[in-house]
């Protein structure tokens, strides 16, 4: 789930680097893999398939989908930043810009899990991940759809409300100023298309966290580890601490952003 780049103008909005990265992909990790599971299992991955992680992170996906296609089968896992991924005999870690990167044309699987967002060359990459499927093989792209805002179920005060709010608006911006698309989930479906893709559907998700689970972990995470960019919005260190209080107050209820998961077919020569 990192794909920022050396210009540090666009990109993956967080860094693998930093002290706080490590917690902040295992949050992703728990949030998203149950639902990422779930459409590789009905796909068919299984013994024998290749699979090419793509944003692998902290590897939590890899080494799950290791275990699946074992004993023949294997996984490559790409990642700018690949250090929190344990390569084994049945994975490869290989390090690079998915944008710059040529991938074996023969993948039965591929996933890019919160990445073609980050990139404004999203669509091109789309359609070189496309390419790189064998025949019959298939395209996951999951990301978020940050437009979709509704997501405060139960706040334990008007306060809170207000803060998480002005986190949000901040923290959006940022990613938006790097050239991350928020809605570009919303469109996944129809550049599938137009990559030749076909038997292309979406599955559309999310879930309530009480305050100190999941999303509302990775939002603290999140607003550690971009910190700066938040002061520079306009929040204060004051601000952010009782955000961060917030953010872990049982009373709290945050629903995720709605998650798109868009899978599409390479079609099988007649």
């Amino acid at each position: 789930m990192s794909t920022t780049t050396t210009d540090g103008q666009t990109g993956y909005m967080f860094d693998n680097a930093t002290d706080e990265a490590a917690h902040q992909l295992r949050h992703l990790g728990e949030i998203l893999d149950p639902g990422t599971r779930q459409t590789l299992r009905e796909i068919g991955v299984g013994p024998g398939c290749r699979v090419t992680d793509i944003g692998a992170g902290a590897g939590t996906l890899t080494a799950w989908l290791a275990d699946q296609v074992a004993p023949d089968g294997h996984v490559t896992a790409v990642d700018l930043d690949p250090r929190h991924i344990t390569a084994g005999p049945t994975v490869t870690v290989r390090a690079g810009d998915i944008r710059n990167m040529e991938l074996e044309g023969s993948q039965q699987v591929i996933v890019a899990r919160l990445v073609l967002m980050h990139l404004p060359e999203r669509e091109q990459v789309l359609t070189q991940l496309a390419r790189a499927l064998a025949p019959g093989g298939v395209l996951v792209v999951a990301d978020w759809d940050c437009t979709w805002r509704d997501m405060i179920r139960a706040s334990p005060s008007p306060r809170a409300t207000q803060l998480i709010e002005r986190f949000q608006d901040a923290l959006l911006s940022f990613g938006e100023s790097r050239g991350a698309d928020m809605g570009w989930a919303t469109r996944a479906p129809e550049a599938m298309l137009r990559a030749g893709l076909i038997n292309v559907t979406s599955r559309i998700e999310s879930r309530s966290w009480r305050g100190g689970t999941g999303i509302c972990l990775l939002h603290r995470s999140n607003s550690i580890q971009r910190e700066r960019e938040l002061l520079a919005a306009g929040m204060t260190a004051e601000d952010l601490a009782e955000l961060r209080e917030v953010l872990m107050d049982p009373e709290l209820m945050l629903s995720g952003y709605l998650m798109h998961t868009t899978t599409g077919r390479r079609p099988i020569p007649a």
